[in-house]
């Protein structure tokens, strides 16, 4: 679902033009333009767009230089950077500064549009601070449960999109602090073919730059009743969980746990938690978590079969039966070779005496 507000940077003019009238505003998205990289910063800061699209070579700053300025200053916009050199170098130096995507010029519109969603996927906006359900008018709440449910749709899209359970994890880690406005996440998987012990492979807080990846054992009896029951847990505080305040570096309050299930299967728990002097979690918070969760098991299992089935696979030792009938057809295929080798040398032969007449 568009509406989104897309910031062009860009110094041509018809280039801005083709691009807002042609692309995004048919689909829906809000366009607003700057002509120079400077003014382009300056709209960042002020403007806030949900979704940078950003030429490479321009006056004043260059595209390069822009991505530096907001790296500087954290601001986490999605940037696509759009230049007619297609180096990788350029490229690389992008996805270092934090550009989401890289569009060679000319590009298509549905080259475009697809970078844009995926892009706008990518994108956790920061948290809100909570408000109470009860303050806020009807109508707000609508309008905050419809773009909860268009950013759950799109981070699911994008998750069981990804082959890798670490990106899996960091995902829905960053897309849990926003959908249920917590202050910290943790996302834990069960060990394969083991229903008791969880290692924590993702978590992220408010101190964190970014998602903090762990692969750890880590003792939450919280989590641990979660994956064995396969049922969600809210509580108001949460006492006990001692390797969880360490790794978040301050007391947890507010906590909802829920398991990462599919088809009767657990594959982990995604836990969010507050801090100790914030409201708790409402219904709706933890409906958004659950179906977060339910994205993620998908995606978790998804990248696990596809591992398994690209993972070289080991020797199985077989019956004496059939390694000797193995053996009598690779001995049976290289007498047929052999033959046949016989056979070819006896018509060169042949030949080579008809052209000597």
């Amino acid at each position: 679902m568009a509406g989104e507000t897309i910031l062009i940077v860009e110094d041509r003019r018809e280039n801005i033009v083709h691009l807002a009238n042609n692309v995004l505003k048919p689909k829906g998205y809000r366009v607003i333009t700057a002509m120079d990289g400077q003014r382009g910063l300056e709209r960042i800061l002020a403007d806030r767009p949900d979704l940078i699209i950003l030429d490479l070579n321009m006056p004043k700053m260059d595209g390069l230089e822009v991505l530096a300025a907001l790296q500087q200053r954290q601001v986490n916009t999605p940037v696509i950077l759009t230049t007619f050199y297609g180096s990788e170098q350029v490229a690389q130096q992008a996805l270092q500064l934090g550009a989401a995507a890289y569009v060679v010029k000319p590009f298509s519109a549905s080259e475009m549009l697809n970078a844009v969603e995926q892009s706008l996927a990518r994108r956790v906006p920061p948290a809100p601070p909570p408000e109470p359900e009860g303050t806020i008018p009807l109508t707000r709440q609508v309008e905050r449960w419809m773009r909860d449910m268009n950013i759950l749709t799109r981070v699911g899209k994008a998750l069981v999109a990804q082959l890798d359970p670490e990106s899996v994890c960091g995902r829905a880690v960053e897309a849990a602090i926003y959908l249920t406005r917590a202050d910290h996440a943790f996302l834990f998987l069960l060990r394969e073919g083991e229903e008791t012990k969880l290692c924590l492979c993702a978590t992220r807080g408010p101190s964190d730059p970014q998602v903090r990846y762990l692969q750890q054992p880590v003792e939450s009896d919280l989590a641990l009743q979660v994956a064995r029951s396969g049922k969600t847990l809210v509580r108001t505080q949460a006492p006990g969980e001692t390797a969880l305040v360490e790794i978040a570096g301050q007391a947890l309050g507010p906590l909802v746990a829920v398991p990462l299930r599919w088809e009767r299967e657990t594959f982990g728990v995604l836990l969010a938690t507050r801090r100790p002097d914030e409201p708790p979690f409402h219904e709706m918070d933890v409906e958004w978590l659950g179906g977060l969760a339910d994205y993620a098991a998908i995606a978790v299992r998804n990248a696990r079969l596809i591992q398994q089935r690209t993972a070289p696979q080991p020797f199985a030792e077989s019956d004496p039966g059939r390694v000797a009938a193995w053996q009598q057809e690779i001995k049976q295929l290289a007498a047929e070779l052999q033959a046949a080798t016989e056979t070819a040398q006896r018509l060169a032969a042949l030949l080579a005496a008809e052209e000597n007449r």
